[in-house]
């Protein structure tokens, strides 16, 4: 239940951003217009998906909060993890529409440098996107949301792709015109980037991929409660921001099949203390032990 009500917390960052992204949308697209720069309109264009993103953000963890049923007995935590591929996509799609547009403007004799004003609207987006990002970090890590903490990244990559589009104006401002669209075709590629690492870790977990060192980490946690002489075999499964186990301990030969279960359940507390969701546990008998007694 406390992994479902902090769900429940990680749509507020979900919420936080659609309206943030829909605000610095309007305002890059008025600004770029107005003034000419394919930087900042790219930056724009780059914020108006955001918002399809953030809204497959909010749409997944809403379906992730619901209870299993008969169809989907583990519950529908997995739905993160589609929201988050989702949101790779729409990231991906972003940067080649940049590229686009603007790789072959780079062959084209250079226009006037955009009026200033865009530099400061560059500036004040990337500051903005940066305290958006420390806000829904922490939301990540505080409800453990691996589709929020996707959106997170995507705040980080926006902010660090403002400032960047900022960098870019200046030198405009200096006899580089050209540096505008220079700029802008880099931003393509920064998002493109950002949307595949999104798409690898979700494709990972969808495919019931498990990092071998966290493996390693349950492990050494399981050994730590009384009675398990050994973990014979550990199994996990991400789902969204919750994790499945399922665990072979090897425990005395000579104990009853009732204190072999008490030891199962202080494994499966233990390791709920250790933020693990769901835990089956099942015990063997220490059979070298008992072959090599007299």
């Amino acid at each position: 239940m406390g992994d479902l009500n902090n769900l429940k917390v990680a749509q507020n960052g979900a919420y936080l951003s659609i309206g943030v992204y829909i605000i610095l949308a309007l305002v890059k697209f008025y600004f770029g217009t107005i003034y000419d720069s394919a930087a900042v309109r790219a930056d724009g264009l780059n914020n108006l998906t955001d918002i399809l993103a953030s809204i497959a953000v909010l749409v997944g963890l809403k379906v992730s909060i619901k209870p299993p049923d008969d169809n989907h007995p583990y519950g529908h935590l997995k739905s993160e993890n589609i929201a988050a591929l989702v949101v790779s996509f729409i990231i991906m799609f972003v940067g080649l529409q940049v590229l686009i547009e603007n790789i072959p403007a780079i062959f084209q004799p250079a226009s006037e440098p955009p009026h200033p004003v865009v530099i400061i609207v560059s500036i004040i987006s990337g500051l903005i996107m940066m305290v958006v990002f420390f806000i829904n970090n922490r939301l990540a890590k505080k409800a453990k949301s691996v589709s929020l903490r996707s959106a997170a990244m995507d705040n980080l990559s926006d902010g660090m792709i403002s400032i960047g589009t900022a960098i870019g104006l200046v030198l405009t401002q200096v006899g580089l015109p050209i540096a505008d669209v220079i700029i802008a075709s880099i931003l393509g590629l920064m998002i493109m980037y950002t949307g595949y690492t999104i798409f690898r870790d979700s494709i990972f977990a969808l495919s019931d991929g498990y990092k071998e060192t966290d493996l390693m980490e349950h492990k050494e946690d399981i050994l730590e409660v009384t009675g398990v002489r050994e973990v014979k075999s550990i199994k996990g499964r991400y789902h969204g921001s919750s994790i499945f186990l399922d665990v072979t301990i090897i425990v005395d030969p000579d104990i009853t099949v009732t204190e072999a279960h008490h030891i199962c359940d202080k494994v499966e507390n233990h390791m709920h203390a250790k933020g693990i969701m769901s835990l089956y546990v099942h015990p063997e008998p220490n059979l070298e032990t008992e072959n090599s007694a007299p």
